[in-house]
């Protein structure tokens, strides 16, 4: 965070914070299933049952773009997103990639410049791509987060920005979608920033229905000379600060929350010593104090696993053993640190530096970097689940309904039929979004169009010879010759081919016919393995298809499977395709679950 020089080397920060709860979709993303590139496995029975006044927000940052590109330049008068010049010729700065082209001598950019730790999945965006605004907002809303928790330490507020978030939230939320509620992280002269975020948007009740409440009213972390008597009036105060252990500003954890700390975590409490409010987990530290991602049994390694989320999962073991009401989680779209070579700094990556030697405060590649968000690099998405899993085991999932009807279903382009089938699986309607938006420095633009057919709704049934699957999207389907059209995975559990992804079988990976498919088997590699020819018909915005049992290697009427909807997302063996290609049913890498008994 900008900030973080300040709080590092002296010490000050403050933070501002909303909550009311995310509005909820109706597609009961908390029951759906994944596994992650690691092989670990998000299910509903490994949870407990949704457990109320539990809360989960995450640190995100608003200043992608805001100071300049290939040198550092302050801001726009109005905090927003700084016009591209002809001269942004070089950045982004890949730290990651510099240090693979150069590892002894890499060739940073200016002093002050920003940095990127490595390359963000969707790319190196600016922070008012509402491609992107909507891609995290469906991300965070699916892995149970509450609430966003906005980065504005530098004491200015990027007004801009902020309006673009929640005027995308209130769409979404207008069209029926989930998104968090907005909150705020205050850090360099607190009284002015906050004054200035009461004034700008408080005061005037803007985007209010996206307002992160707590015990009534909105919630407020700062130091004490930031509360004014009108502050304290309209907002819930805690007190806000890095780390815990031996710092005076902690004392003995009445309303101080802290946002970063070293394990095991101390918890704030507000009613009873005994009684955790508030507790933060975090991806990393620093690079200047040699904790990274890799760091756990008090020390950091040699030989890093920056991909496996050890210091994270050792921050969770903590949380869920204090379970407190609320876990502040840091973080997840961070991306970029200045540079520095002023001497402030005594150590970096666990040595000694000099004055003149280049560091950086927050972040310098993928195991010294706190981000959440995928990386089209060594961490993948692989903490994207990871955040999943254990809010799941933090706020509970809803329970798996199981099946036990037989019902034959007539494959003749009928849909009215299907209106009885009670397994119904909803998507988010709106995700086939298309981008065209500047990207970072000599990033001209990012371009995304390959969301087409919108899947709005599944079905499934089975009697004892088939199984049956239905699909609608909230327009008129593609023709069936289109490419990578309406693919159908499928992943029967206990299988003995664990298959591609838990899926053994994919539909549709080559159409035949108007009313004649394939089903071919999935090697682990992704490739196909051996096909047969399926049923299936359309009529407008609707499909329906069957399977014999036999076909998925099924015996008798006792079974789960998984499966998803994928359109025009490739079949190549990236999983992550489905978190940017086309349109997947259920998002990303998730699926959903039916159980026959």
């Amino acid at each position: 965070m900008m900030g973080l020089k300040k709080i590092f080397l002296s010490g000050l920060i403050c933070i501002s914070f909303y909550q009311t709860e995310a509005q909820v979709s109706s597609s009961n993303a908390d029951t759906w299933v994944a596994k992650d590139a690691l092989g670990r496995t998000i299910e509903p029975a490994k949870y407990k049952t949704p457990r109320k006044d539990k809360y989960a927000g995450i640190f995100y940052f608003i200043w992608q773009g805001a100071h300049g590109y290939d040198q550092h330049k302050g801001g726009a008068a109005d905090g927003g997103v700084m016009p591209k010049t002809p001269g942004d010729t070089v950045s982004p700065y890949d730290i990651t990639k510099l240090l693979k082209a150069n590892p002894t001598d890499p060739k940073y950019g200016p002093i002050h410049a920003f940095h990127h730790w490595g390359e963000p999945y969707f790319g190196y965006y600016l922070a008012d791509d509402e491609w992107v605004i909507r891609k995290h907002a469906q991300m965070l809303s699916d892995a149970g987060i509450d609430v966003i928790i906005l980065d504005v330490t530098n004491a200015a507020i990027y007004l801009p920005q902020v309006t673009k978030i929640a005027n995308t939230y209130l769409k979404m939320r207008a069209e029926g979608l989930s998104t968090p509620s907005i909150s705020f992280i205050v850090n360099s002269v607190p009284k002015q920033t906050v004054n200035n975020l009461y004034e700008q948007i408080y005061k005037k009740g803007l985007f209010s229905n996206l307002w992160f409440l707590w015990k009534g009213k909105p919630l407020l972390l700062c130091p004490p000379e930031a509360v004014t008597p009108e502050i304290k009036n309209f907002f819930t105060t805690r007190h806000s600060w890095a780390w815990s252990k031996g710092q005076q500003w902690f004392a003995d954890g009445k309303d101080k929350w802290p946002w970063l700390d070293h394990y095991p975590q101390s918890y704030g409490w507000h009613d009873s010593k005994d009684k955790a409010e508030q507790v933060t987990v975090s991806i990393a530290q620093h690079p200047m104090s040699n904790i990274g991602r890799s760091f756990h049994n008090g020390k950091e390694p040699e030989i890093f696993s920056t991909e496996k989320g050890l210091y994270f999962e050792e921050q969770w073991k903590r949380a869920l053993e204090v379970d407190p009401e609320f876990v502040f989680i840091t973080g997840w779209n961070e991306w970029v640190a200045m540079r520095f070579n002023d001497g402030a700094s005594k150590t970096f990556l666990g040595k000694s530096i000099e004055k003149g030697e280049t560091y950086f405060v927050d972040l310098y590649n993928a195991e010294f970097s706190r981000d959440a968000e995928p990386e089209n690099g060594v961490t993948k998405d692989n903490y994207y689940y990871q955040l999943v899993d254990n809010v799941r085991k933090f706020k509970g999932t809803g329970k798996l309904p199981v099946y036990k009807t037989n019902t034959s279903m007539s494959i003749d382009g009928k849909f009215s039929d299907w209106k009885k089938i009670p397994a119904v699986y909803k998507d988010d309607s709106g995700d086939t979004f298309h981008r065209k938006h500047p990207g970072w420095g000599r990033i001209n633009e990012y371009v995304n169009n390959t969301g087409r057919n919108d899947i709005i709704e599944s079905r499934i049934t089975s009697d004892q010879q088939n199984v049956y699957f239905y699909v609608k999207t909230k327009d008129p389907l593609t023709p069936s010759d289109s490419p990578d059209w309406m693919h159908l995975f499928i992943g029967v559990k206990g299988a003995a081919n664990q298959g591609w992804e838990g899926f053994q079988y994919v539909v549709n990976q080559r159409v035949l016919s108007n009313n004649t498919a394939t089903l071919h088997n999935l090697k682990k590699d992704c490739s196909l393995g051996k096909s047969s020819s399926i049923k299936y018909r359309t009529d407008k915005n609707e499909l329906e298809l069957v399977i014999p049992k036999k076909q998925l290697g099924i015996i008798g009427n006792e079974f789960t499977l998984d499966f998803k909807w994928a359109d025009n997302s490739p079949v190549d063996g990236n999983a992550m395709h489905w978190l940017d290609k086309g349109d997947a049913a259920p998002n990303a890498r998730f699926a959903y679950r039916y159980i026959k008994q």
